[in-house]
């Protein structure tokens, strides 16, 4: 039996624009964004900003971002949730920002290249790869590289990795580390932590993201919008499954060939990388059976299934029947 929801999942589009992108529950991204910057002025009071930014011509891609807003003192801030891995994503945060900093040119002789500062905070639900940073925080600012001074303070950004937070709720002191915990484990915590009580902020979370308060448009939206943060976690688990089978027979097979140049007579080298070449052509097609009917358990449709296995949709109706008792 499916155990009982009781709050949304922040880390949905849904979830994470109803708690933070909503004027009537700003307090949440005040909280936050103060936790995050805990070094700077805190924040009073922020103004949603159109997620959509145009191009700078009629020719140029417009931008889109989760939420966008400014502060009393004129800050702006993108603030972006990413749950799957993206090659380029650092480009994709530095392009983000500094669009959002070109666009502020004005026409006109006038004007003193005085530019409002743009802070960019990147949630990454995802595996990082290939920097060696462990840290579950990363800042990154414009510094001398003789000196290690700040060199302008109108643009930072901080990367955020979700999965690098290992703490039980009572070993989350820190503010940020407890906001972090809440989007990594809302969706199955019955209760707000109680060491987390002495903050107000999250007695008031704990009523405005239960599931019950959803109206039924509302539930309607994050139905949807679960489904496909599903869906996106079942196709990255399945890309990573069949990396490591396919890696594994890559492996076996380049070992095998290895053993046989340093000795075996040529018509055994023949007969048995024959031999090897058909089980490893039987043993992948078994994997790849096995993947095609857990993304099929998970309710994926066949095209996406044919998509990411890499096969006809014939041939994935083919594993369905076959798989039948």
């Amino acid at each position: 039996m499916e155990k009982k929801t009781v709050f949304i999942n922040p880390l949905t589009d849904f979830g994470f624009k109803f708690l933070f992108g909503e004027e009537g529950h700003k307090e949440f991204l005040i909280s936050f964004l103060n936790a995050v910057f805990s070094d700077e002025d805190p924040i009073a009071d922020v103004t949603f900003i159109d997620k959509e930014n145009v191009g700078l011509s009629r020719d140029d891609r417009a931008l889109i971002y989760d939420l966008h807003c400014t502060t009393e003192k004129g800050k702006k801030f993108i603030v972006e949730m990413q749950n799957r891995y993206q090659t380029h994503f650092r480009d994709r945060a530095l392009f983000y920002l500094a669009s959002d900093i070109a666009r502020q040119g004005k026409k006109g002789n006038d004007w003193d290249y005085s530019l409002t500062p743009v802070y960019g905070v990147f949630l990454m639900n995802f595996d990082w790869k290939g920097n060696g940073d462990e840290q579950m925080r990363e800042d990154v600012a414009l510094v001398n590289l003789r000196t290690k001074e700040n060199f302008s303070d109108r643009l930072r950004m901080v990367f955020l990795k979700i999965p690098l937070l290992n703490k039980d709720a009572d070993d989350c002191k820190d503010i940020l580390d407890r906001w972090i915990y809440i989007l990594k484990n809302m969706e199955t915590m019955e209760r707000i932590p109680t060491s987390f009580n002495d903050e107000p902020i999250f007695r008031k979370l704990g009523k405005v993201a239960r599931y019950g308060t959803l109206t039924e448009s509302q539930r309607q939206a994050y139905d949807h919008s679960l489904k496909v943060y599903r869906d996106n976690y079942a196709i990255a688990q399945t890309e990573r499954s069949l990396g490591r089978a396919e890696g594994r027979a890559e492996g076996r097979a380049e070992g095998r060939a290895e053993g046989l140049v340093e000795g075996l007579e040529k018509g055994r080298a023949e007969g048995h990388a024959e031999g090897l070449s058909e089980g490893l052509e039987l043993g992948g097609a078994r994997v790849k059976a096995d993947i095609v009917m857990s993304m099929v358990s998970n309710q994926m449709s066949l095209e996406n299934i044919a998509l990411i296995c890499k096969l006809s949709i014939d041939e994935v109706k083919k594993i369905i029947e076959d798989a039948k008792p």
